[in-house]
């Protein structure tokens, strides 16, 4: 990233570690690894890609539900935050949190009242069973409610701790209950169904007691308006997001069958967890920028610029080692099951890139209020998306459809760049990202072609890593990460 104009002559700024970033990170790298080391294994044990196939297109569909009952909460917040005094801000929330368990509870009451009808025609192989299923997963929806807001909150309010408080809890409470229901009452592809309910019920207690001193119980007819104007150009966005990122489950378990679903299902556990370390470095830059484009920044702007180059030096350092070490980890952890979900994990990978990318054209285009502009762009993107998706999808079956999701979702952010350029955003594209993402992408052609020997893998790893901590040492110090670790709030 690089702004317009910058002083040659100032000094060049030590990036010092945030500490946001580190209490955002570390229980996302915590849970990533317990995830990895302990539910994979325990999960593909009890379970084959045909259970994961049918979690996998239920939770789909349930997932219409979340953009249909949005209210846009980040969207609101970060237009109305920083220009509202205290007394507002208190109204602002209890009535985003009362919008919000409104329209999840309508919508899950219709969809689960339609769920009979459509269900049948919606999922290949249909079994009565899929109705109570179904049900189960949009409760799980109508348990994390409020999280959507209070996570937005935390984020723009700078409580990492709360917030990384927050995300173990449900990780446990949901880890826990998968835990029990496979290996103690046998319940089978039901307890996948019971974690996020567990995990939503843990978070609104936690939600609680945060909110408790941040609300004034206060219906406002100012801010329904005002969550109306700026939040909802946010459903059709929300909503095409979600139909795209559906579409490709769909089409998979209708032109294959669910067994392919279940090995795509497994390749995108894994970008969720990308998507979740990228989330952690998204919410702790948003501030940041929004700071900045507010004109009243807390940081230069050279040192937030740092701090992003070391990100990417970061995250191209990781590629490398996931496009390596793909195939025979996921071999090992799910006992040989989901062996050719290797392929499409390292093209997942690359959405780190592109959602990082994002973030400061996203949160500038917010900034200028181009709410509806930003809305209705992003829409026609998504479309295409679709449109890709399902050509891909039957030409190349599954790593088509991986290929096409990944470059439907560059291109948006690349349109976001493109429009937030011509509002005047004094940021372009940081260098780091461009030479990651095409090095990774040479690196995957390479293997899908030439069998590294696991050897010579473990050399390339060390070197990879070596020359990474070196580079991360010249910049950020050992006191920078200790002082990080230091709570805030």
């Amino acid at each position: 990233m690089h702004a317009a104009a910058h002083d040659d002559r100032s000094p060049k700024v030590r990036p010092v570690v945030d500490k946001s970033f580190l209490w955002f990170l570390l229980p996302t790298l915590l849970q990533t690894l317990l995830g990895v080391g302990v539910m994979v294994p325990i999960t593909t044990y009890y379970l084959d890609p045909a259970d994961l196939g049918t979690v996998a297109i239920l939770t789909s569909l349930a997932m219409l539900v979340t953009p249909l009952s949005s209210t846009g909460d980040n969207w609101v917040l970060s237009t109305h935050w920083h220009a509202t005094p205290e007394s507002g801000r208190k109204e602002l929330l209890f009535n985003l949190l009362l919008a919000n368990l409104g329209m999840k509870t309508v919508w899950v009451v219709i969809f689960w009242l339609l769920s009979p009808l459509v269900l049948p025609y919606l999922v290949r192989d249909y079994r009565p069973e899929y109705d109570a299923y179904f049900g189960l997963a949009l409760l799980g929806l109508l348990a994390g409610t409020l999280w959507v807001t209070l996570s937005s909150l935390m984020v723009i309010e700078r409580s990492p701790v709360s917030h990384a408080i927050n995300e173990s809890l449900q990780w446990a409470a949901g880890a826990t209950t998968t835990l029990i229901g496979l290996s103690v009452l046998k319940v089978g592809v039901v307890a996948l169904f019971l974690a996020p309910i567990a995990a939503g019920l843990v978070s609104l207690v936690h939600g609680f007691s945060y909110a408790a001193r941040r609300v004034s119980v206060r219906p406002s007819l100012h801010w329904g308006l005002e969550i109306v104007r700026s939040g909802m150009p946010a459903i059709p966005f929300s909503l095409m997001d979600v139909v795209a990122n559906s579409m490709d489950r769909f089409v998979i378990q209708r032109w294959l069958d669910l067994s392919s679903l279940g090995i795509y299902a497994h390749s995108q556990s894994y970008r969720g967890m990308f998507v979740t370390v990228t989330k952690a470095y998204s919410r702790t830059m948003t501030p940041a920028f929004l700071e900045l484009f507010a004109g009243n920044p807390a940081q230069p702007a050279r040192k937030v610029e740092e701090t992003v180059s070391l990100w990417y030096l970061c995250v191209t350092a990781g590629g490398i080692l996931v496009t390596l070490f793909s195939p025979e980890l996921i071999h090992v952890l799910t006992h040989g099951k989901f062996d050719h979900a290797a392929a499409l994990v390292p093209i997942w990978f690359l959405l780190v890139f592109a959602h990082s990318m994002a973030i400061p054209f996203t949160q500038y285009l917010l900034t200028v209020r181009q709410n509806v502009l930003l809305s209705w762009s992003s829409i026609v993107m998504s479309l295409g998306t679709v449109g890709l998706v399902c050509l891909a999808t039957w030409q190349f079956g599954v790593v088509g459809a991986t290929g096409a999701a990944v470059l439907g979702a560059v291109a948006l952010q690349l349109m976001r760049f493109t429009l937030a350029r011509r509002f005047g955003c004094p940021y372009g594209i940081e260098s780091g990202m461009l030479w990651g993402m095409g090095l990774l992408l040479v690196l995957y052609g390479v293997t899908t072609r030439i069998e590294l020997s696991f050897p010579v893998k473990v050399l390339l790893g060390l070197a990879v890593i070596g020359v990474t901590v070196q580079q991360i040492m010249r910049r950020v110090s050992v006191r920078d990460v200790l002082t990080a670790l230091v709570p805030s709030k």
